[in-house]
């Protein structure tokens, strides 16, 4: 029982000098939690501007590449015979699915909920590439 007692002993001295580093440390975590929750909030509230702006950059890049290498006249509606039935300026087909994808973006920044909005904005960046592959690997 000697041997219980001191370890007791022993437990109660080293609370009783660590007492006053424990509650500091407390306080310390306690304004660390205190300024990660806020970080957090501010970030959730601006998640919409955080998920547009991979989309943005991407649609950006898209339409650089698309104004590089589609031809002067783009044809949009393939037959079936390798022709095409409307063909447009190749800075309307840019910025046509450019403008498809800003108007996506400024729906999800406007919304309540974005991550509907979000996936379309990111489905809207096949357009480029379709138009691409469509008139540069005609069929």
């Amino acid at each position: 029982m000697e041997f219980f007692a001191w370890i007791e002993d022993r437990w109660r001295a080293l609370c009783q000098w660590l007492g006053p580093f424990i509650k500091g440390c407390g306080r310390v975590l306690r304004a660390i939690g205190r300024g990660l929750r806020i970080t957090w909030a501010y970030l959730y509230r601006l998640r919409g501007f955080f998920l547009a702006i991979p989309v943005g950059l991407a649609a950006a890049w898209l339409a650089f590449s698309n104004m590089k290498h589609l031809p002067e006249q783009v044809g949009i509606d393939i037959q079936s015979d390798g022709s095409y039935l409307l063909t447009v300026s190749r800075e309307l087909a840019v910025f046509g699915p450019v403008a498809v994808t800003a108007l996506c973006i400024l729906l999800m920044v406007c919304s309540k909920k974005i991550a509907y909005p979000w996936l379309i904005s990111v489905f809207s960046l096949v357009l480029p590439v379709l138009i691409y592959f469509t008139n540069v690997y005609p069929a």
